[in-house]
């Protein structure tokens, strides 16, 4: 009886430490949160009363986009791009650009710098491998959107044909 009382005190002493475990990782996330928010808070602090955990979402986007490039997932990649990207460039040409010029797949895009423009503005700044760019996330129609910076807006402008013989010339295509 005796051993049956400690084992069950062993396992529910686990489940306690466990649970502090827990415990402390959502608390040090949490503030690391918002000590990395603080950080890249640039704008006026009008913008940073309006700006809350919206931000945050903003930066999740660009999470979202980048793992979808990195794992090949261009239709849904170009879904999340704001009305001016959607405008440069078409879904079903973005995936033909990226079929016949494909980018280096399962290497991770690392978001170097997230910083707040405005309230409705996020400009980040990346790199996969030894390859650096940006972007913004902008907010529009209730949503945050991604947008290519605005040379790779002008290029895809100029249609999927130019961009993939661009590219194969500059040795970009795997």
């Amino acid at each position: 009886m005796r051993a049956a009382l400690l084992g069950l005190r062993g396992r529910a002493l686990g489940w306690w430490v466990l649970l502090a475990a827990v415990v402390v990782v959502v608390a040090v996330n949490a503030a690391l949160a918002n000590w990395s928010r603080g950080s890249t808070s640039h704008g006026s602090a009008s913008a940073s009363a309006v700006s809350g955990p919206s931000m945050v979402r903003a930066r999740s986007v660009a999470t979202q986009e980048f793992g979808l490039l990195s794992g090949g997932g261009w239709g849904q990649a170009w879904g999340l791009w704001s009305a001016a990207g959607k405008a440069a460039l078409s879904e079903a040409d973005f995936v033909q650009l990226n079929t016949e010029c494909r980018p280096a797949l399962g290497e991770p895009y690392i978001v170097d710098l997230a910083t707040d423009l405005d309230a409705t503005t996020v400009r980040i700044e990346w790199h996969q491998g030894s390859t650096t760019g940006s972007g913004t996330v902008v907010y529009e129609g209730g949503a945050w959107k991604f947008q290519p910076n605005a040379q790779t807006l002008a290029a895809y402008r100029g249609g999927v044909v130019t961009v993939v013989a661009e590219r194969k010339a500059a040795g970009e295509c795997h």
